[in-house]
């Protein structure tokens, strides 16, 4: 959250991906930096068992939105 917030705040567009077990922690990380807008991408939670096929499709299902964030 900590690089994400820094290089928005320098006008670097970001997109922070966390998992679903994740965002009230990441929430409050940037809330703690001052970043109350600072919105992440979320992928359903756990991706530790996940095959490599799996992953790869939570990545195709996020890609349009880490793009539009990275492009916006």
């Amino acid at each position: 959250m900590h690089d994400g917030v820094f290089f928005e705040d320098h006008g670097i567009p970001t997109a922070t991906v966390v998992s679903t077990e994740f965002v009230r922690a990441a929430r409050a990380q940037a809330e703690a930096l001052g970043a109350h807008d600072y919105r992440t991408v979320v992928v359903p939670h756990p991706i530790q068992p996940l095959t490599r096929d799996e992953v790869r499709a939570l990545a195709d299902k996020a890609f349009d939105e880490i793009v539009r964030r990275l492009t916006a």
